[in-house]
């Protein structure tokens, strides 16, 4: 049987493979390296009693930072730097505090590579076995009450 077309006729080129798809013409990219800056927004419930002892332990340490002339303190970055102290300093840590979720947050912003300890594969939430926000509520209280017994900001500030 003959193609009226005479092209179709030749059967090299009837059995040539079609180009390809735009879908099936897409790279398959290697997975880039993670910015050492890239940082995990961590957020965590508090009560109007814990968020006022926040603001005022904020207020202190924008106060030693004034006088060390470095840059103006955010309460974020000062929840951060709570947190990266109770994460290296596991010894004051306490997992009793009862958690509630007051639908009021404050925000932390830990580097990925420190958010790791907290929700990686081997972190925290895994080992205790609570979510990451519970992890994260317990480890700023534990802070909270270390410093309420006799912790120093400029500890933490170090």
């Amino acid at each position: 049987m003959d193609y009226i077309n005479p092209l179709f006729n030749n059967i090299e080129i009837a059995n040539e493979k079609k180009p390809p798809t735009p879908s099936q013409s897409k790279k398959k990219f290697s997975k880039r390296a993670l910015r050492s800056d890239k940082c995990h927004n961590c957020k965590f419930p508090v009560s109007p009693v814990i968020q006022m002892k926040l603001k005022s332990y904020r207020a202190e340490a924008a106060r030693i930072y004034k006088s060390q002339r470095k840059e103006p303190l955010s309460q974020t970055k000062f929840n951060t730097e709570l947190l990266r102290y109770g994460l290296n300093n596991e010894h004051i840590l306490s997992w009793q505090h009862d958690y509630k979720d007051t639908k009021v947050y404050m925000h932390t912003n830990l580097l990925e590579t420190e958010y790791i300890e907290i929700g990686g594969p081997h972190g925290l939430a895994i080992r205790k076995n609570l979510s990451e926000r519970k992890i994260v509520y317990q480890v700023m209280l534990s802070v909270i009450k270390w410093l309420e017994g006799g912790g120093t900001i400029e500890k933490i500030l170090q």
